[in-house]
């Protein structure tokens, strides 16, 4: 096994990404072993020809690319690791947030992979499947407005789930998570209980139609949902935009004029369509 050659006229660091992407890679084309040890301290130093402060740098990037963890002591070591979606998900979506993804983008790219999902998941339903939804479908049926709104997506989740495809079931999780990112805080909830109990009726009669095995049916209804989800989402960014405007407004209430927030309560609906999420 070839060593990781460690240049004097570099810092630590490159040698220790250098070894981190050997390691992966090993791990990579031996098929992902979990749960297998790589070796204790001493032996991966031997192995790969590194200093201890390279070596524990690596694995702290392994630990941290969810590749590997290590652990001390009796029975410790390097041992390979099963990568966690959620942190790659929740990653990506503070990346796209911090990007400004808009209103428009967000929910053309759920419509899209969720279409999708909805297709696969009719079709390959089966009892352990159905099971899975229903139960989802029973505690989105009987939870409170305040409550549901934190499980906003755990139907379109588990749809996407159930579809059976791992790269579309992580990136709508990506977007699920960034759109939950903005969801109305639970204090303003009550104030919209019409709209929320819209939504859990359009929740359910996607998975009405889902169970039923009427992939078309289903696929209108997403889309319908999501439409509406995405003209909501638009008036909330207004809401928000609108209250910013107001807390600069002169004391003797007008606005002003050269202020980003005052510009932006007049704009026309295509602009605000245009707003990022956030």
């Amino acid at each position: 096994m070839s060593s990781v050659v460690e240049d004097p006229e570099r810092p630590g660091p490159k040698a220790a990404e250098s070894l981190a992407r050997q390691i992966e890679a090993e791990i990579i084309a031996r098929g992902w072993p979990v749960g297998e040890l790589l070796g204790i301290e001493a032996d991966l130093l031997v192995r790969y020809g590194v200093s201890r402060p390279v070596l524990r740098e690596a694995v702290r990037l392994l630990e941290h690319h969810m590749v590997a963890t290590t652990r001390r002591g009796t029975g410790g070591g390097l041992r390979v690791t099963a990568p966690d979606s959620s942190a790659v998900a929740s990653a990506a979506a503070l990346y796209l947030d911090y990007r400004g993804v808009r209103i428009s983008q967000l929910y053309a790219a759920r419509a899209t992979l969720e279409s999708r999902c909805v297709e696969l998941t009719t079709a390959r339903l089966d009892e352990v499947g159905i099971a899975r939804l229903r139960g989802t479908v029973d505690a989105i049926s009987g939870m409170d407005v305040v409550t549901l709104l934190d499980h906003a997506h755990d139907l379109e989740g588990a749809i996407a789930e159930l579809s059976g495809d791992p790269v579309l079931t992580l990136f709508v999780e990506v977007l699920l998570r960034l759109a939950h990112q903005h969801l109305t805080p639970p204090e303003e909830r009550l104030e919209h209980a019409e709209a929320i109990e819209r939504m859990r009726r359009a929740q359910l009669a996607i998975a009405d139609a889902v169970l039923a095995g009427d992939t078309e049916t289903a696929r209108i209804r997403l889309n319908r949902y999501l439409e509406a989800a995405a003209k909501a989402y638009r008036r909330q960014v207004r809401a928000r935009r609108g209250a910013r405007s107001a807390e600069v407004a002169s004391p003797k209430g007008e606005r002003r004029s050269g202020s980003r927030q005052g510009r932006g309560a007049a704009q026309s609906p295509r602009v605000a369509y245009e707003e990022p999420v956030r």
